[in-house]
């Protein structure tokens, strides 16, 4: 299998919806290592935290732990949406599923993920009648169903989950795999960003969550690396961008991130992935549930945050 095609980061950047050309925002994506361009301020929408998020991730950068998989590295630079400048200092929790779709902390639900209307951790394809436009969240009781998307762990494992700092130019650099898939959602990585938290010797603890968001990656390039071992040891229907709610209903198109091989001639190599976060340090996001219904406080207007 041949080595799947760079995205140009013009390309890229150009998914953002543009903002009047300055040479303020210029300057800012090309001190962030981009090509220069007008369209990386833009304010990013929110995206639901889905129901495996773990408390008191490990500061740290490498997240791989020996999992099987491509390996990633992943830069996300994150920049203050109001000012268009690098926001330092910022706390990036991250966190994925496997190659075989299970999340650290929740091995015993063997990749069940949250299929639209709550089909559990039955393998195969969606039932033929299934509307992702119309499907509704799944019931309580099942991951990400309950209130606020509360799940309990069922392990203390650790793998592909990790904490970074923004450094100076509000980027951080996380080592790991390529994602899974597991029963109705696409291959993805969630993040959050908080500030005014505190550091410790092992992880950052509190803070105000000014964003959380999820990435995406190129289809074309997904579907060939899933064609691969052991991506394609998984023998469930993977889900489409399509079909997935979080995708379709909550702009997943806005955060594709970049995507290329680090040696084209050697793919086992791995790949290198960038993405850009526009984000309002100050706000609080609107808390999404599957499918981008309303939380506890529902979607604010515009552009999806709501006040402290």
């Amino acid at each position: 299998m041949s080595a799947p095609a760079s995205l140009d980061r013009r390309r890229f950047l150009a998914r953002s919806v543009a903002l009047a050309s300055t040479f303020q925002l210029q300057r800012a994506a090309f001190a962030l290592g981009f090509a220069p361009s007008t369209e990386v301020c833009k304010l990013n929408p929110e995206q639901e935290v889905g129901p495996f998020y773990v408390k008191d991730e490990a500061i740290r950068s490498n997240i791989a732990e020996d999992k099987p998989g491509f390996p990633l590295t992943l830069r996300v630079a994150v920049l203050d949406a109001r000012t268009c400048k690098p926001l330092p200092n910022a706390a990036i929790d991250l966190w994925h599923c496997d190659a075989l779709g299970l999340y650290s902390g929740f091995t015993a639900q063997n990749g069940m993920g949250g299929f639209p209307g709550g089909l559990g951790d039955q393998h195969g394809p969606p039932p033929p009648d299934f509307d992702p436009e119309h499907a509704g969240p799944p019931p309580d009781g099942f991951p990400g169903g309950g209130p606020g998307g509360e799940n309990t762990p069922t392990d203390k494992l650790t793998f592909l989950r990790g904490v970074q700092l923004t450094d100076a130019n509000g980027a951080v650099l996380f080592h790991t795999i390529f994602p899974g898939f597991y029963q109705g959602r696409v291959n993805h990585i969630h993040f959050k960003v908080r500030v005014g938290g505190m550091a410790n010797e092992h992880t950052y603890a509190a803070g105000h969550i000014s964003h959380v968001g999820q990435i995406f990656f190129p289809e074309e390039e997904t579907v060939r690396l899933m064609s691969m071992e052991p991506y394609v040891s998984h023998k469930i229907h993977r889900t489409l961008p399509k079909e997935d709610q979080v995708f379709t209903h909550q702009h997943g198109d806005l955060f594709v991130a970049s995507l290329r091989f680090k040696d084209h001639a050697n793919p086992q190599a791995g790949l290198s992935a960038e993405l850009i976060a526009a984000v309002d340090p100050t706000a609080s996001p609107a808390v999404l549930g599957p499918g981008g219904f309303g939380g506890p406080r529902g979607p604010r207007p515009g552009n999806g945050v709501s006040p402290e």
